[in-house]
């Protein structure tokens, strides 16, 4: 197989029908996506590296075939505990890795639910996957992961609140109302517990 032919493999494994799919969900040029996916425009090792990284291959495997295409893992990046609360491996480090859910991105990582304060929502041991951070005005009514102003990260709905401000909601706890949000980022993909 040639650079392009595993190219266009691992865009189709990864669940995109199209090139200009795969090229919007990442933010790349779909015109020159698709001639390095066609043949047309040869691959130099930077942009296979970047191609690689989101479809979470080597970047040998894609230009020169070496190894196999397997899949590198989703990095399992800490749990979420009492209050709903993220807690980072403290080393900044990964617990585990998972196997990554279609057509996630690049900067995808996973927390696991520890305990029940999420409980109807999650269950203990299920994994939650989130991926690029958005502005927190562009996640009104959604479920996400937030980091605050004040360090913690929280996994809630978000609401508005006033200008600048957000409100923050739980399956079962109070809100927290008017706080500062650093980013916010959607959840992308649940993985249950197997029972």
């Amino acid at each position: 197989m040639t650079p392009f032919e595993r190219l266009r493999q691992i865009r189709i494994d990864a669940g995109f029908a199209h090139a200009s799919e795969a090229a919007r969900k990442f933010g790349w040029s779909p015109v020159t996506y698709r001639a390095h996916e066609s043949g047309q425009n040869g691959m130099r090792p930077d942009v296979a590296k970047v191609y690689a990284r989101a479809f979470r291959v080597s970047p040998e495997w894609l230009l020169y075939g070496k190894g196999g295409p397997e899949k590198k893992g989703l990095p399992l990046v800490g749990y979420v505990g009492a209050g709903a609360e993220v807690y980072p491996i403290d080393d900044g480090g990964v617990l585990d890795e998972i196997d990554p859910p279609p057509g996630i991105g690049p900067s995808a990582v996973a927390v696991r639910i520890k305990g029940d304060s999420m409980w109807p929502r999650y269950d203990e041991g299920d994994v939650l996957v989130y991926d690029m951070h958005s502005a927190p005005s562009e996640l009104i009514n959604s479920e996400c992961v937030v980091k605050l102003t004040d360090g913690r990260t929280l996994v809630k709905i978000l609401r508005a609140s006033a200008p600048g401000l957000f409100a923050l909601e739980s399956h079962n706890a109070p809100p927290i109302r008017d706080v500062e949000i650093e980013w916010a980022a959607p959840i992308m993909w649940v993985k249950r517990k197997r029972g």
